[in-house]
């Protein structure tokens, strides 16, 4: 091969490698958006009481083991989360949100859903803190959790009962605020309530920062009354 063949090679692939990186994270969104659907369709078939057992599934409440969304990350995590981690699915219908609750926060989970960040909840009762990761995408796991408003509804379920809670409060915090997901926050506040929680992007760039949402209980429903899929 002469010296023109193999620079002209050699321009192919530089020119190829470019449009992989260009198109890495929108394979990466797609991947995850897929992932999510497919758990999304595990958890409306699973039963309530095996949905309030598995709350004491063995898992983890590692935060700083969390990375940001990465191809590596997407490639590896599996397609299916482990169905004894599955505790309940998340409705948020000014945002188009709809999401399988794991339970706890590991990178897998937060590839295909969202998470508790801490052990010993239960649903409609004291702070229920929910996590999930930031996306570029904003029609994926928690990439629009900004865009929720004060009066919002969100609509958390086990598929026996619907809790319903409406938005009150968002605020910025620290990473070392971690008191925002102890029942305290419930207690101080009158109600039961629901934390939501992702990372604050400024113009698509992580501030170090955490982002939250806060709702109030404020009526339950038997979920075959709700068309919530």
């Amino acid at each position: 091969m002469n010296k023109n063949k193999i620079l002209r090679v050699l321009s192919y692939l530089l020119i190829l490698a470019g449009l992989l990186i260009l198109a890495l994270p929108w394979i990466n969104q797609m991947r995850i958006g897929q992932r999510t659907e497919k758990n999304n369709q595990v958890a409306e078939e699973i039963a309530a009481e095996t949905m309030q057992e598995n709350l004491e599934s063995e898992t983890s409440f590692d935060f700083d083991s969390i990375d940001e969304i990465n191809a590596s990350g997407t490639v590896l995590s599996p397609e299916y989360i482990d169905e004894s981690l599955i505790i309940g699915r998340l409705y948020i219908p000014s945002i188009d949100a709809n999401l399988t609750v794991f339970n706890g926060v590991t990178n897998d989970i937060l590839h295909a859903g969202v998470g508790t960040m801490r052990p010993d909840l239960t649903m409609g009762e004291g702070n229920f803190p929910i996590a999930g990761h930031y996306a570029h995408d904003d029609s994926i796991l928690f990439g629009d959790l900004i865009s929720v408003e004060i009066g919002d509804e969100v609509y958390l379920t086990d598929n026996e009962t619907v809790y319903e809670y409406r938005v009150f409060d968002s605020r910025i915090v620290e990473p070392t605020e971690v008191e925002w997901i102890e029942d305290e926050v419930a207690e101080e506040h009158g109600k039961p309530v629901i934390s939501l929680m992702n990372c604050y992007y400024v113009d698509g760039k992580n501030t170090n920062d955490r982002y939250f949402v806060f709702g109030e209980l404020v009526d339950t429903h038997d979920a075959s009354a709700l068309d919530l899929n």
